[in-house]
């Protein structure tokens, strides 16, 4: 039994733009593995080697980490949402110290969610 595939033409901007979803879905994909394996690594510690290593994260870590815990604990924070946004439309901007401090224990804080917990269970 043979099967003969058929290609049909597509115009180029139809094309690029399923390129661009494809590439974006897998730049999501692998942004998801890295702080997924994060995440877990925290999840791993006692509560003050945690802590610790929560402090001690560059602001892109940081920022990263916060995005990725903060969709998957289904929180709806407006002041997380807000250094997200912030960081965003400029990445390059340090955030001050107060943003920095609290992002840091929001990050700690969701990390020690239950939500969060059983949600990485499940990935």
């Amino acid at each position: 039994m043979t099967h003969e595939t058929k290609t049909m033409e597509v115009p180029v901007a139809i094309a690029d733009r399923v390129q661009t979803l494809i590439d974006a879905y897998e730049a999501k994909e692998k942004f998801n593995a890295e702080r997924k394996v994060v995440v877990n690594d925290l999840l791993a510690m006692d509560s003050l080697g945690c802590e610790m290593a929560v402090y001690s994260m560059p602001q892109g870590e940081l920022l990263d980490t916060l995005r990725f815990v903060y969709e998957l604990s289904g929180t709806n924070s407006r002041f997380i949402k807000n250094i997200l946004t912030q960081s965003r439309e400029n990445p390059k901007k340090a955030l001050s110290d107060s943003q920095r401090a609290s992002a840091k224990s929001m990050l700690f804080n969701l990390i020690n969610d239950p939500s969060v917990v059983s949600a990485m269970k499940e990935l």
